[in-house]
C-alpha cells in the first residue's frame, strides 16, 4: 500500500485516480480528499465524530431528505471533497460515490480536532462557489460531550453562506423520533 500511495502522491491526481486510492486505503479507516490534484489524508474519525454524523444523517432521512454519509462532491477535475453527510435532490445511484454539485441540496461537516479552519472557512467557500444551497457545521456541545450543536447556513448573495440558525442534535432527534 505504501508504494502505491508514494506513487500516487508524486504527481497531480484527478478524480479518475481516486478509485485506486480507495482500493489502497480500503479497511484502513483513513479518509481522503483531493485538493488541487493533491491527495489529502485524514486521520480516522473518533467515536464522537462518527456518532454525531450517523445521528444527524438519521434525522435528515426522518425529515424525508435523501441523505448519505461520505459521498464525494466533484468540485473540479482535481478537487473532490467528501463531506461527512450530504442530502440529495433525489436518491443517488447506489453504486456512485462521487456526484456533481447540482445533485446536492445540503452538505454537512462535523468539526474534528484540527479541521475547524477547513470546515469553517475553506469548505464553505468551495461549496458556495459550487452553488450547493445549504451548508451545516456540527460541533461538540459545550455542556454535553455526547451532544452536538448544528449551525445552519443558506446560500446567499455573492456565492456566500449566511448563518440562519442553530439547533441541538438531541432536540432534533426528539422532534423527528430518531433517538
Amino acid at each position: 500500500m505504501t508504494a502505491l500511495l508514494d506513487e500516487l502522491m508524486e504527481h497531480p491526481l484527478t478524480e479518475d485516480d481516486l478509485d485506486s486510492v480507495g482500493r489502497a486505503l480500503d479497511g484502513t479507516g483513513i479518509h481522503y480528499e483531493l485538493d488541487n490534484g493533491r491527495l489529502v489524508l485524514m486521520s480516522p474519525m473518533k467515536g464522537w465524530h462518527a456518532d454525531a454524523a450517523r445521528r444527524l444523517c438519521n434525522v435528515l432521512v426522518a425529515q424525508g431528505r435523501p441523505a448519505l454519509q461520505e459521498q464525494g462532491v466533484r468540485l473540479a477535475r482535481r478537487r473532490v471533497r467528501f463531506p461527512d453527510i450530504a442530502a440529495f435532490r433525489q436518491w443517488p445511484d447506489p453504486d456512485a460515490g462521487r456526484h456533481d454539485p447540482s445533485d446536492f441540496t445540503l452538505v454537512v461537516e462535523v468539526i474534528s480536532d484540527g479541521s475547524e479552519h477547513d470546515d469553517r472557512v475553506t469548505k464553505p467557500d468551495l461549496y458556495a462557489a459550487a452553488e450547493i444551497p445549504e451548508y451545516w457545521i456540527v460541533d461538540r456541545h459545550p455542556d454535553d460531550r455526547r451532544d452536538a450543536v448544528i449551525e445552519f447556513f443558506k446560500l446567499g448573495q455573492g456565492a456566500r453562506y449566511e448563518r440562519i440558525g442553530e439547533a441541538v442534535l438531541t432536540e432534533l432527534e426528539a422532534k423527528y423520533g430518531t433517538k
